[in-house]
């Protein structure tokens, strides 16, 4: 019997689908458009077409990995529940205050963002929680019931609860929760303890009020989800890929739906960091650009950089994630000229509705791949399997209308905005790396990223790429490969001198045991834990994460912690002092069920050798007259083809550029490995 595995990975323009065949590794892909207001029909569609075109069926599908951008989208749009908050005396206006750092510090006009919770819907009550973790004042039971009438009577449909200390002790925020659950069952609670039991109160609020924010929404649309699958023979088969790039079940994350706020970007870096394991290539920059954006990540060591922090419409967020870097650059990203008649790109987008001007949809604004299309290097016949008719002339009259008051031509406002956009990717890469880049490996994905790749790595000093197969989709095909994760965290400021080995043994006895608990329902797959310990110089504000040794019962060192922390701090920051007290902050445990990684094969490819269909001529940046490149269908690249620009590589779902310069060969997991002035 065939089993099967699908990712999904839902952008602002494309909606991509891999069908992974566990048995074979035999891979069917999938891209559809992207449906507003309702993204899960396109998901639909897509399951639907994958299913038809590899003659599976419902029932032999184990399960369904899905990358989302929901979470993301319902606190930038502000489309979530009614929510209130429920708070220490004297931290009603915690969202307000916020911290000294401001983003516009001269900016006498800046507006500072609208809170998820307006200041009416936020209730105080007497508790406090000393900072020892010991009670000072209990909740009172009245005091709470009085609160619910107001709820009641503002129809608040989610409720957040957050006390000072909390991480240390939760008896007070349970009591809470345990009295809003008898009288109103009905209401979504979510409680900091669980949510983030950390130390900083206005990070710890932000984030336990935007995750009872977004849980109405996130449930709704796994709900609708799971129930519009159950017509295919899919029910209860969705997961959905979190923030920190690993996959989760659904009644996992009820609680927990933060977790997914930066889950769009993590597909599509989960499988760099594989492919950068399977070639033995230790670091990789990842570069995704869809049809809105550009994601880079840093891939060091086969690990992929991460964080607990990140921002939303000025909203901070912490939560494990893995350290994506943004940019509004992609396929739809608008062409416009600024006040002063500079050619900008995005970080507007046209979407998939309309869409750039040559889909003929009612596109009105010219968009990078119009900019594609009129310079050569994206050719019409791409798009026909996908339902779109290009219409060459409307794309090039926009841009020709863009240039009129320039006395620019459609070709100069085209190689002008793509130079454009190339300048801004490797502006993003330096400033995501810090770092010298000639140790690194470019990997290029997503509809556009193949043809972006080569003139972004000349920028940046970068001579080898890896373009891979099934580019198009590739963030759908991490979500396929990703494993099962949970991440579990414990607040604990202390000085490392005032807490014995035993203690911190301890504390993540218990981190593992509520990790274990969430694993039960994963039996058939290999476990494993990672253990950390964020610690800091005493009087620093910034941590830095330090991996302990070991399995999840071995004990801790206590020595090797602290030396492999000066350590880590010396190559962060350029100096460290071993006689200098050592603060912990916190404790981190992460839990993975690691799934099932087959060989991927596309079916079949071409025999080794060259496949030269046509040729086209391509104006591109930086040239003043059209060159030659020959056609390549990637399909009838066999192993070892070797591979000379100029060309153009056509495949189902992107198209790689590669000028002058760079050669290579076809691996033989269809990867194509580029290097600068030719293959080693």
């Amino acid at each position: 019997m065939q089993s099967y595995r699908i990712g999904v990975d839902v952008g602002g323009t494309f909606t991509d689908l891999v069908l992974l065949n566990e048995v074979s590794g035999e891979v069917f892909e999938t891209k559809v458009l992207t449906t507003y207001p309702n993204p899960a029909k396109g998901v639909l569609e897509a399951i639907q077409m994958a299913l038809k075109d590899s003659n599976a069926a419902g029932h032999e599908v184990s399960a369904i990995f899905h990358g989302t951008t929901i979470a993301t989208n319902s606190l930038i749009e502000r489309r979530g529940a009614k929510t209130a908050l429920i708070t220490s005396k004297g931290c009603r206006d915690i969202l307000e205050i916020g911290r000294q750092i401001r983003p516009s510090l001269f900016d006498w006009n800046a507006e500072k963002p609208e809170s998820l919770v307006p200041r009416k819907w936020r209730f105080e009550i007497n508790e406090r929680m000393m900072s020892d973790g010991t009670v000072l004042a209990a909740p009172d039971k009245d005091e709470i019931l009085k609160i619910i009438k107001e709820l009641e009577k503002e129809g608040i449909e989610a409720v957040a609860v957050s006390f000072l200390f909390s991480f240390l002790d939760s008896t007070n925020e349970i009591f809470v929760e345990k009295i809003i659950k008898e009288k109103r069952p009905d209401l979504t609670l979510s409680i900091s303890s669980s949510v983030l039991p950390e130390y900083r109160e206005y990070e710890r609020t932000n984030t336990v009020c935007a995750n009872a924010y977004i849980t109405g929404v996130l449930n709704d649309y796994t709900d609708k989800m799971d129930a519009s699958l159950a017509e295919h023979q899919l029910s209860e088969k969705l997961r959905l890929l979190q923030s920190n790039g690993g996959i989760a079940t659904i009644e996992a994350l009820r609680d927990r739906w933060i977790t997914t706020v930066m889950s769009g970007p993590a597909g599509g870096v989960t499988a760099s960091a594989y492919l950068a394991k399977e070639k033995k290539i230790p670091n990789l920059i990842s570069m995704d650009i869809g049809g809105t954006s550009c994601d880079i990540c840093l891939i060091k060591n086969y690990l992929p950089d991460w964080t607990v922090e990140s921002d939303i419409e000025g909203l901070p967020i912490r939560s494990p994630m893995i350290d994506v870097k943004s940019i509004g650059a992609g396929g739809g990203s608008i062409i416009w000229v600024d006040s002063g008649g500079a050619l900008r790109v995005g970080p507007q987008s046209t979407g998939s509705d309309p869409g750039p001007v040559c889909y003929g949809h009612g596109g009105k604004r010219s968009a990078v791949t119009d900019a594609h299309l009129i310079t050569g290097s994206v050719q019409p016949k791409s798009f026909a399997d996908k339902g779109i008719r290009i219409n060459l002339a409307a794309a090039e009259k926009a841009l020709a209308d863009l240039g009129e008051p320039f006395k620019l031509t459609a070709e100069e406002v085209a190689t002008g905005a793509l130079e454009v956009m190339n300048h801004n990717i490797a502006h993003a890469i330096r400033m995501a790396a810090m770092t010298e880049l000639s140790d690194y490996a470019l990997v290029a994905f997503g509809g556009a990223g193949p043809l972006h790749a080569c003139l972004v790595a000349e920028q940046v000093g970068i001579d080898r790429i890896l373009l891979p197969d099934f580019a198009g989709v590739f963030s759908a095909n991490g979500a396929a490969l990703a494993d099962y994760r949970y991440d579990f965290v414990q607040g604990q400021p202390s000085r490392m001198d005032d807490m014995s080995e035993s203690d911190i043994d301890h504390i993540f006895q218990k981190l593992v045991a509520r990790a274990r608990t969430k694993i039960e329902e994963l039996p058939d797959l290999q476990i494993r834990f990672d253990r950390s310990l964020e610690l800091r110089y005493v009087g620093q504000s910034f941590e830095i994460n330090v991996p302990i040794s070991g399995d999840a019962d071995a004990a801790l060192d206590k020595d090797d912690v602290l030396e492999r922390f000066h350590r880590m701090h010396d190559e962060s920051y350029g100096y460290s002092d071993a006689a200098e007290p050592v603060e912990l902050v916190n404790l981190r445990v992460s839990c993975f069920a690691l799934t099932p990684k087959p060989n991927l094969v596309r079916g079949k490819h071409g025999a080794a050798g060259r496949a030269d269909i046509e040729t086209t001529d391509i104006l591109t940046p930086g040239r003043k007259s059209r060159q030659e490149y020959r056609i390549i269908d990637r399909f009838d690249l066999g192993a070892g083809t070797e591979i000379e620009g100029p060309c153009l590589i056509l495949s189902q779902n992107s198209t790689a550029l590669v000028p002058d310069g760079w050669n290579g060969t076809m691996d033989g997991d269809g990867t194509i490995q580029l290097v600068k002035g030719g293959a080693e």
